[in-house]
């Protein structure tokens, strides 16, 4: 079959298999029409439809991120690759790998009237790794050469160290269904090597010194994909007295011997014990605000973050070294050298977690029906294997105060917590996982997200609950907005719609509940198998639930509150 006779398109599709592309989400428009042609002529890519583009990059924002490989995007000229800004800015703060290519009209016609044309030069810059304006006629070898090196350095920044969202706009010239009548020339591959890095062992003689004189260790583990040796190094080291590790769900490191609820135990500890002499960080971003308050307060002496790109984070404003290598290296490292010292700092944690347990348990005996109830329920529900995802912005909030069984995979859009694009993303992920997959989210991103059930790639596995309080609950919660009742409905936006009829407009099978027993029997439904997605919508007080949370963490402060 002949391909297209655009040769950019066609050195894109080939360079990007080579790189390890299996997947392209591609929304319709005549522009792309050439890519649109070389990537479905490319053997080994799947090729989806997704209309709304915004929806469609956090579908490949889902697919990459579970799939570790990059994927693509492709849509047509104009205001099209706006909408994929979103999902980009989220793919770059959390190092996921997408290939945005925007097809364009020539140049020369930016700001001269011409129809959707906009100026698509630069218009992702702040949040990539690399862009690239591709050169719109390629005539001679040079032309040629200069396409290909493009393309290439595209490619190596979006799946190097770290990985990234890259964007190459693609100006194409009519005619754009053009096919070749020969093989176009094959385009020049480069594949990178890419090297681990390792410590000089004078650089770690000198950690480990510091290290062993510093009898409270704080190790505190960010957003990252489940990883066993880095887990196995984690639990070895939380076995010394002077170590405590501190994970959250999305950490996916869930283990009896880490702190896997951070929110539920903090309230209870005594902060002139709590506060380290070394904190160690590794991963993406963290939840807790308690957290960061807390290490912001503490300010320890020493903090060592482990980021193998070397870029440097100072999240809690006392950083005194980047340490730029992989953490399982560093941490089994570390875990096999730390002697004992004898410190009563991991039995402090202990007992404050213990403490703050009793105390969760028995406030949810008591509690009304509300949102925490809720999350108890689905908690319990919970089997190995699942995938489960946390939309923003109170579901993943609430899920850190729970016991997590092991073996669930857990995600979250975390790299700038919007709510704009958690369902495409669960969808896109669970695409690629192939395992009954969970999204837990709220009416308002459910609302907001809607498009994700309009491309037809949602699998029958995919089940989701909403938890309907009528609006943005979270301002019910946080300091300010509950306090001035003229103005939370800006805040909380109360909208009045139903995310059970929206979900059965789209042929969804849908469940309700509204209490207990409902809820009980409604997960039971949900948990079925289906030939369709399956929505669970769980009805709640938007006043009762702020109420009760509140309450709940002032009961597990005890005397400390």
């Amino acid at each position: 079959m002949p391909g297209t006779d655009h040769y950019t398109a066609h050195v894109i599709a080939r360079s990007a298999a080579a790189h390890g592309v299996r997947h392209v989400v591609i929304s319709p428009g005549s522009r792309s029409a050439p890519l649109v042609r070389a990537f479905h002529d490319q053997p080994g890519i799947a090729c989806h439809v997704v209309i709304d583009e915004r929806s469609a990059g956090f579908i490949a924002l889902g697919m990459a991120d579970r799939s570790g490989t990059p994927v693509a995007l492709i849509c047509t000229s104009g205001s099209a690759v706006l909408n994929h800004a979103p999902a980009v800015a989220e793919a770059f703060y959390r190092r996921i790998p997408l290939l945005v290519l925007s097809a364009d009209r020539p140049e020369e016609w930016v700001d001269q009237g011409e129809g959707q044309t906009i100026r698509q030069r630069g218009a992702l810059s702040a949040h990539v790794r690399y862009e690239g304006q591709l050169p719109r006629s390629v005539q001679d070898d040079l032309a040629r050469h200069h396409a290909d090196r493009l393309v290439q350095e595209a490619l190596e920044a979006c799946t190097g160290m770290p990985n990234g969202p890259v964007h190459l706009n693609v100006p194409f010239t009519e005619p754009l269904y053009g096919t070749s009548p020969g093989a176009l020339p094959e385009p020049h591959q480069r594949i990178p090597t890419l090297v681990e890095r390792l410590l000089p062992e004078e650089v770690l003689t000198n950690m480990l010194t510091e290290a062993a004189a510093c009898e409270r260790v704080l190790v505190l583990a960010g957003q990252g994909a489940p990883e066993p040796s880095l887990l196995d190094a984690l639990v070895r080291l939380a076995q010394l007295p002077q170590v405590v590790v501190l994970s959250e769900a999305t950490s996916n490191l869930d283990h009896p011997d880490l702190h896997g609820c951070i929110d539920r135990t903090l309230p209870g500890v005594d902060p002139e014990v709590a506060r380290p002499d070394l904190l160690i960080t590794f991963g993406g971003d963290v939840v807790s605000k308690r957290i960061k308050e807390r290490l912001r307060e503490w300010r320890p002496d020493r903090h060592w973050h482990l980021d193998p790109a070397g870029e440097p984070r100072d999240t809690y404003q006392c950083l005194t070294r980047t340490v730029a290598v992989a953490p399982t290296y560093f941490l089994t490292w570390l875990a096999g050298s730390l002697d004992p010292v004898a410190s009563g700092y991991g039995d402090a944690w202990r007992s404050w977690g213990a403490s703050t347990t009793s105390r969760h348990e028995q406030l949810l005996a008591d509690a009304p029906f509300c949102d925490l109830v809720v999350f108890q329920a689905l908690m319990d529900r919970l089997k190995p294997g699942m995938e489960v995802h946390l939309a923003n912005s109170t579901p993943v909030r609430y899920a850190q105060l729970f016991d997590r069984p092991q073996e669930v995979r857990w995600h979250a859009n975390r790299g700038t917590s919007g709510i704009d694009g958690c369902t495409s993303t669960a969808l896109g992920s669970a695409f690629i996982a192939e395992r009954p997959t969970l999204l837990i989210t709220g009416d308002v991103a459910f609302l907001y997200d809607s498009n994700a059930f309009w491309n037809g790639l949602a699998t029958p596995g995919s089940k989701v609950v909403v938890i309907d309080n009528g609006g943005g609950n979270i301002f019910r919660y946080i300091p300010g907005p509950d306090r001035d009742k003229d103005l939370l409905p800006y805040f909380e936006t109360p909208h009045g719609r139903d995310p059970l009829a929206l979900a059965g407009h789209y042929g969804l099978a849908t469940y309700e509940a509204f209490d207990r027993t409902s809820l009980q029997q409604g997960l039971e439904q949900l948990f079925r198998d289906h030939d369709r997605p399956a929505v669970l919508v769980v009805r709640t007080d938007p006043g009762v639930s702020p109420r009760v949370l509140r309450a709940y963490f002032e009961g597990l402060a005890g005397d400390r509150g």
